[in-house]
């Protein structure tokens, strides 16, 4: 897989340099729909899964519990129990907990994979569990990149623990505990022949070999075992908008305009030869989110999240 550490959105210019800007009155749009979680969930674990689990018969989910490579199963309904205004789930593998009763989140992520591996490390090119929050963001709301002018990004997260459980045969570069945001940056231009294409805009919130996550920019290549997308990942973590150290358990709040990093993927996306067939940004809009851990290692962890959103200003006109 390739590497690229030292790439930023400076490099092709935080303010757009060369490029037509609108003068027209903006607005904004708020990308995130549910930001704090009062709906309920689909739940992914078949393409004939239909099951919905929430606390309110009104309301309509905008998110979706989808989990890979995992023993949990969130269609079993003796794994919930439900409040007022919100659920847990466990089931010895996974956790979900959403506004727990001390009110201190929005949302509570736990994966122990520990016990999903049985305590042994997953070998080269094994698949690892993920349980992911993920929702559908292309919206006719939703306008392309092109007519964005910044999109102000939040999240808060604190780390409940990570009992890494390390033993013999940890490999450094293999097992790990990551807990992830992405965006999808998508051609969504039916006219284009690139439509459909695509590629993955990450922030590492919380990586357990880095005390503060950087940029890597890598292809998502698969196994024989493990199938990937091979579409671009450009991972910028969150040394472009904190110094603060997630590890050491305190609430960390991730903040900052995203669009400069998301063009900024676009173009390491065009050097690298991926979305060959348009380099035109009025076909590239946000197509999903997803949030969740990835745990190739052995560790145990949870982590909580609070005021999450992500708000578009959005001109009339398009930025060429």
């Amino acid at each position: 897989m390739k590497y690229i550490f030292a790439v930023s959105a400076l490099a092709y210019g935080l303010s757009f340099a060369g490029e037509k800007i609108s003068t027209a009155p903006a607005h904004t749009v708020e990308l995130i729909a549910d930001n704090s979680f009062q709906q309920g969930f689909r739940v992914n674990e078949s393409a004939s899964s239909k099951q919905v689990v929430k606390w309110d018969d009104t309301s309509v989910p905008a998110w979706a519990i989808t989990h890979h490579h995992s023993k949990s199963s969130f269609t079993n309904l003796n794994n919930f129990s439900f409040r007022k205004d919100g659920l847990t789930f466990q089931d010895g593998y996974s956790s979900l907990i959403v506004h727990p009763a001390d009110k201190s989140a929005d949302v509570i992520v736990g994966l122990d994979a520990c016990k999903e591996y049985g305590g042994i490390y997953r070998a080269q090119g094994d698949p690892w569990p993920h349980i992911y929050l993920t929702q559908n963001i292309s919206r006719s709301d939703v306008p392309p990149v092109s007519e964005m002018e910044k999109i102000d990004f939040s999240i808060s997260v604190r780390l409940l623990h990570d009992n890494k459980n390390l033993r013999s045969g940890y490999v450094h570069s293999r097992h790990a505990a990551q807990f992830l945001f992405f965006f999808t940056i998508q051609n969504l231009n039916h006219q284009s022949p690139g439509f459909g294409d695509y590629y993955w805009f990450g922030i590492a919130l919380y990586d357990d070999r880095q005390p503060v996550t950087s940029l890597r920019a890598m292809q998502d290549k698969g196994s024989a075992k493990k199938k990937g997308t091979d579409k671009l990942i450009y991972n910028v973590g969150i040394k472009p908008f904190t110094s603060e150290v997630v590890a050491d358990g305190k609430w960390v709040n991730v903040h900052g305009d995203i669009l400069p990093h998301i063009v900024a993927g676009l173009h390491e996306a065009w050097k690298q030869g991926f979305l060959p067939a348009s380099q035109n940004l009025d076909d590239y809009r946000i197509s999903n989110l997803v949030l969740g851990w990835e745990i190739p290692g052995l560790n145990d962890a949870a982590i909580a999240v609070k005021d999450l959103r992500a708000t578009a200003t959005v001109a009339s006109a398009s930025r060429k």
